[in-house]
């Protein structure tokens, strides 16, 4: 099943800049592999074929492109445990002011729910 996630050039406004593009590619790829991989039981410890693997399904176009270093450190980031309500608000600031926009933070909802906060510029 491929993605319904359309890439920056689709998403984000005409003249966008291409590091703010390449983030949001980056993390919206890394939040729909981390998707499929916590399906099958995977964790941020899956290897980088695994990781590809998955791309693949998710990608629209260029499947057999390899995953960069940095899209791979987004993955594992995104597969990392939660943040939750019962967090600590500096964690919670840290992790959404170091990660964004290039990697996808997990959190976990009220109703015990799984979500990736994905950067989106305005």
């Amino acid at each position: 099943m491929k993605s319904s996630l359309g890439s920056a050039v689709f998403f984000l406004p005409p003249g966008t800049p291409g590091h703010v593009a390449r983030s949001w590619n980056r993390a919206a790829l890394a939040a729909q592999v981390a998707v499929r991989a916590a399906a099958l039981g995977l964790g941020a410890d899956l290897t980088v074929e695994q990781m590809t693997g998955l791309a693949q399904v998710v990608r629209d176009e260029d499947a057999g492109r390899p995953l960069s270093p940095a899209t791979q450190e987004a993955i594992r980031a995104a597969l990392r445990r939660p943040l939750g309500a019962g967090d600590a608000p500096e964690d919670i600031a840290e992790a959404v002011f170091t990660r964004l926009p290039d990697s996808p933070v997990p959190v976990v909802g009220a109703d015990g729910r799984r979500y990736f906060l994905v950067a989106v510029p305005g």
